[in-house]
């Protein structure tokens, strides 16, 4: 190894420095899609992952509203309501409540849970980010810059019977309306915020990051603390309203630690909370397809396709539902139809679940999944999809046979960077709930891990820089414990001895 890049395999005279890979060694793991600073924010929340009863909720709530200096936003993030739900049986009144709230599902909170907070405002996002709760202080914060007597496109605000708001927000609501209100942290908050980001990516093994950021912040924020990080950054470009500045794309100049490599746009919501945009109803919402949002319900998304891939950029098109999946195929479909390349540069984000039909239409194209959303939405998937459409969820071999790319991430914050697990997953079916689900769409180690190595790489466009340990990339090097590909992973998972970034070991446990 020669500075940051490897020089010979397994010959020691010919290196500056030697590195002992100990029991097995491979390339730092590749996760292809982070929000890297909004990791970086949700590490200093409330956590809620866990929380299993409205009791628990309240008191994280109590106790991070008691540790925090007066005049500030409290912020949480992580809570499921099928946690609490997993004891109860629904009974007439939830029924009722479950119809009013339109697709907002029984047993979330409402503004009474963060009750605690008094006149402090404060926001808990559940665990996929796409919904949120919000207390009375709060709300009317809202209500002075937005109407709340009307749903945004695209998005839902849950009422009462006498149709006040609850405070529960879903999709568009949560975004545009919410969002706006919660005051950024400032310069030297987000500095430590980015700092610690990149040390929890470390502790997991990972070198690179596929991130999913804001043009402000990747100015503000990425750009100017780029080599004090050592991490890789790829970014996607959140920025998303139509008509598209594509200057955007060129905001920062581009090196080896951070560059801009694409645009992206959400197609619909998720399956937790019943937002994600399927072919045929909820089985336990029978009058709801879930919703498209933003440029797919404005009819717009082949359009911001075309115009994305004509400019050579990599397009990310998030897809959870079947119907979206389906939405984004077709784009593509006449993306290519107008003489637009799309299979090398278009990204369809997740594929939690599909239909039959439209695996075989994703050969060649690039699947950006994350095994780890199965490993949490196996719970809430057979109600929501039922026995007959299990087939349909996270269909990880079934989308490599058919010869589509598979690159694994984890979408953290929404759930841990832990690419180990998420292998787990992958390949042994592992859930959270200790249930194998799904298994004949499990994959081969191999497969598994090249998903998160060299694959990860191709499809952030920097497989000619890292994901391989071979002489002239980088050396990004993970050192685990036991050999991930003869691992029994039904029962146990390898563990990092040591994260190596550019040739310098950044971290190691204890």
């Amino acid at each position: 190894m020669d500075g940051s890049k490897i020089v010979a395999m397994d010959d020691a005279g010919a290196v500056d420095q030697e590195i002992d890979g100990g029991e097995f060694a491979c390339p730092a793991f590749i996760d292809s899609h982070v929000h890297f600073l909004l990791g970086g924010r949700a590490l200093a929340h409330a956590h809620l992952a866990g929380v299993s009863s409205r009791e628990e909720f309240e008191r994280v709530i109590r106790a991070k509203h008691e540790a925090l200096p007066d005049n500030v936003w409290l912020e949480a993030s992580g809570w499921d309501q099928g946690n609490w739900q997993k004891n109860s049986k629904p009974n007439a009144s939830m029924h009722t409540q479950d119809h009013a709230l339109k697709n907002s599902g029984h047993g979330m909170p409402d503004q009474t849970w963060l009750a605690t907070c008094g006149n402090r405002p404060a926001i808990a996002w559940r665990m996929d980010q796409h919904v949120c709760v919000v207390n009375r202080a709060a709300l009317n914060i809202i209500a002075q810059r937005h109407d709340l007597s009307r749903d945004p496109v695209g998005g839902t605000i849950a009422r009462d019977a006498a149709g006040n708001p609850t405070g529960l927000l879903l999709e568009q609501a949560a975004w545009t309306l919410a969002i706006p209100c919660v005051p950024e942290p400032n310069s030297q908050a987000l500095r430590a915020m980015a700092h610690a980001a990149a040390r929890h990516l470390h502790a997991h093994g990972i070198a690179t990051v596929g991130s999913m950021e804001y043009a402000r912040d990747i100015i503000a924020t990425l750009s100017p603390l780029r080599h004090e990080l050592n991490i890789r950054i790829l970014a996607t470009i959140l920025d998303r309203q139509w008509p598209i500045d594509w200057s955007l794309g060129e905001c920062v100049a581009a090196d080896d630690a951070l560059r801009i490599i694409g645009f992206k746009s959400f197609i619909d919501g998720t399956l937790g909370s019943r937002t994600a945009r399927m072919l045929e109803p909820y089985c336990d919402a029978p009058e709801s397809l879930g919703m498209f949002v933003e440029l797919a319900e404005s009819g717009k998304l082949s359009d911001w396709l075309r115009e994305g891939l004509s400019r050579g950029w990599s397009m990310s098109m998030h897809a959870i539902g079947d119907a979206a999946l389906r939405a984004a195929l077709n784009a593509a479909d006449a993306a290519e139809k107008s003489g637009v390349r799309a299979r090398e540069s278009l990204r369809i984000e997740h594929g939690q679940t599909a239909h039959p039909i439209d695996i075989a239409r994703c050969e060649d194209r690039w699947l950006s999944m994350q095994p780890l959303h199965k490993y949490f939405d196996a719970g809430p998937a057979l109600p929501r999809l039922g026995a007959a459409r299990m087939d349909r969820f996270f269909c990880f071999k079934q989308f490599h046979e058919a010869g589509a790319r598979l690159a694994f991430g984890s979408d953290w914050p929404i759930v841990e960077p832990d690419c180990l697990q998420a292998m787990q997953t992958a390949i042994a079916g592992a859930t959270a709930a200790g249930a194998v689900t799904e298994h004949r769409s499990s994959l081969d180690a191999e497969i598994a891990l090249q998903a998160f190595t060299n694959q990860a790489a191709k499809c952030l466009r920097v497989g000619d820089r890292c994901g391989t340990l071979k002489v002239g990339l980088a050396a990004d090097i993970v050192s685990l414990d036991r050999d991930p590909l003869t691992n029994d992973w039904s029962n146990h998972k390898p563990n990092i001895r040591f994260t190596c970034v550019a040739g310098e070991r950044i971290h190691a446990p204890g």
